[in-house]
């Protein structure tokens, strides 16, 4: 049914929609045609949603799970027809394309361009046609706290709009760093549904900090060799160049993500390494590709937005003309038969190619605050050059995959993470023995100052013994056979870059519970050393080495006792091979 015209002109006035006649359909905050440099707050933007779902039968807005704002994350769903129920796109014949917007709400373009994509799709005959073979699912407002606290001053680099949201997220998180660690409603949220709907390709919004340079547009893609099977050739070699042929064409010619901070692109630069606490990492454990928008701080607001929304289209389109979910499927089979996956990357030295690159000149003069030279962009100066660009990426540690995991029963932030992201988990009936491979943690460091909520581990090492384990009832049993196979490998093995030992979910087990009175123990000790000569050699030995005081010489002689308590850095995670 469609809204009367006082609840049009009510949002009209409110989004800053404009409608002349009854029942005309709302539009966009503004049109291209015109100098906006303001975009809708998350109450004007979820309103404009309202009215187009009330519409358009084509449209429709659902609230699905919550975020740390206490509020509904909301998902506008745009089909040809009359829009299924959300879990119904997971088995769909059309393909889905996910677009997250405002995950740094001061980075607001995509929320304008998703608005003028939406129109363009009702209103376009050309555009419309695209949804005949794609549906779409849109996230209006994915940091809604962040949408909530808006101010003119946060973004310092930026050029518009007059007010925007703020980065952190109602707990001052940065939302862009916790897809795989989960510490916020919002992506547990965000695991939830891409199980629920699995889409094909996801497309997700920023503006970018960094060098000067004349496009209005660069992109991340997932990272291609990460990917794995078919996807690592078609995401390099047919679907990008899709994206780039398409957004020329429509007047944004643009580069890969230019990954300099201080520096000057001139000399080249690398593809960003997407770790699975970004949305491509999180999602390539999945087999989905993906793409980051990154429009040009200094550009103006209007021409980002513009630009926003030609990537935007493209992205229909890629859908439109390949059969991304063929590429899918064939890739994630391939990885339910794979038993050896990388946990870690880093650039092959090798993988360097020439790429045209536009840009402006780079140089240095005193600075009118320090005196020392700083880095500026002639804009007089633009200059086109072929750079090196190193975008090839190749594994540094690999693991084996077992049968299946044991995971003890207590660390509940495991289990509900693991949940979220649709993990199958088989209680344990029974208490039983298995025959398994259980890690020691033997290395690692930890950071000296909080990053998001944690002081990170890295440079993880574990020491690996097979023995009989007694799994208790209530334990959980993960199979792997499976599409989240290749998930749960990189969240539970310990020396993972982002697995959960490393955000600190199992941190428990790095502190000794069970101590002794020296003056008890010292007795027992001496008892020990003269009825074991094996252990009195490495004892000796391990004093000529060390030359430990007494305390230390008497806590080796411990830690090499029965008293020792065999659950300090024992992983509780078991490997079943």
């Amino acid at each position: 049914m469609r809204k009367s015209v006082y609840a049009l002109i009510t949002a009209s006035v409110l989004v800053g929609c404009s409608t002349t006649e009854k029942g005309e359909a709302p539009v966009p905050p503004y049109t291209l045609s015109e100098s906006k440099n303001t975009t809708p707050t998350y109450e004007e933007g979820i309103r404009f949603w309202q009215e187009m779902a009330d519409y358009y039968p084509e449209i429709a807005m659902h609230k699905y799970g919550t975020t740390d704002a206490g509020k509904p994350l909301h998902l506008v769903v745009i089909d040809g027809e009359r829009p299924r129920p959300i879990d119904a796109y997971k088995s769909g014949q059309k393909q889905l394309l996910l677009i997250n917007n405002a995950i740094h709400p001061g980075e607001p373009d995509g929320v304008d361009a998703s608005m003028l994509l939406a129109h363009d799709l009702m209103e376009n005959k050309a555009y419309k046609s695209l949804l005949s073979k794609t549906s779409i699912i849109i996230i209006p407002f994915y940091n809604i706290g962040g949408a909530l606290n808006r101010n003119s001053y946060s973004r310092a680099n930026q050029n518009g709009p007059e007010e925007y949201g703020f980065r952190g997220n109602a707990q001052n998180l940065d939302l862009n760093r916790d897809f795989i660690k989960c510490d916020s409603r919002n992506a547990l949220t965000f695991a939830t549904l891409i199980n629920d709907i699995d889409p094909d390709l996801y497309i997700e919004t920023h503006v970018s900090n960094g060098a000067d340079y004349p496009y209005v547009m660069t992109y991340l893609s997932t990272q291609e060799d990460k990917m794995g099977g078919t996807l690592t050739d078609k995401l390099r070699k047919e679907w990008t160049p899709f994206m780039e042929k398409e957004m020329g064409e429509a007047g944004f010619g643009m580069a890969p993500y230019v990954n300099v901070h201080g520096e000057s692109p001139e000399n080249g630069y690398a593809t960003f390494y997407d770790q699975p606490r970004y949305s491509t990492g999180f999602l390539a454990l999945r087999g989905i590709p993906g793409y980051i928008t990154e429009t040009h701080m200094l550009k103006p607001y209007q021409q980002r937005v513009e630009a926003t929304l030609s990537f935007l289209r493209s992205g229909v389109k890629l859908l439109h003309t390949h059969r991304v979910r063929d590429e899918i499927d064939r890739t994630r089979l391939a990885h339910k038969n794979t038993t050896e996956f990388p946990l870690d990357w880093a650039l092959d030295s090798a993988g360097v190619s020439a790429m045209v690159f536009d840009g402006y000149t780079a140089s240095y003069k005193p600075s009118e605050v320090s005196g020392a030279n700083r880095l500026y962009y002639d804009r007089d100066k633009p200059y086109s050059a072929k750079i090196p660009y190193w975008g090839v990426m190749k594994p540094t540690k690999l693991v084996t995959a077992p049968a299946y995991y044991v995971l003890r029963r207590g660390f509940t932030e495991v289990e509900e993470r693991l949940r979220a992201n649709g993990v199958e988990m088989i209680e344990v009936t029974g208490d039983t023995a298995l025959e398994a491979e259980v890690y020691h943690l033997k290395k690692f460091e930890t950071s000296q100052s909080p990053y998001e909520k944690h002081y990170f581990h890295y440079g993880t090492e574990v020491s690996a013994e097979r023995h009989t384990i007694n799994v208790r009832k209530g334990d959980w049993i993960i199979p792997l056979d499976n599409n989240l196979r290749r998930f749960v490998v990189e969240v539970l093995e310990p020396t993972g870059p982002d697995s959960y030992f490393n955000w600190n979910f199992f941190d428990a087990v790095l502190q000794q519970k069970e101590w002794y009175s020296a003056y008890v123990f010292e007795d027992e000790a001496a008892d020990l050393l003269e009825n074991d000569a094996e252990l009195k050699t490495e004892f000796e030995k391990y004093v000529k080495e060390f030359n430990p005081p007494a305390r230390g010489q008497l806590y080796w002689i411990y830690m090499h006792s029965k008293r020792y308590e065999k659950e300090h850095l024992l992983y509780p995670v078991y490997r079943v091979l």
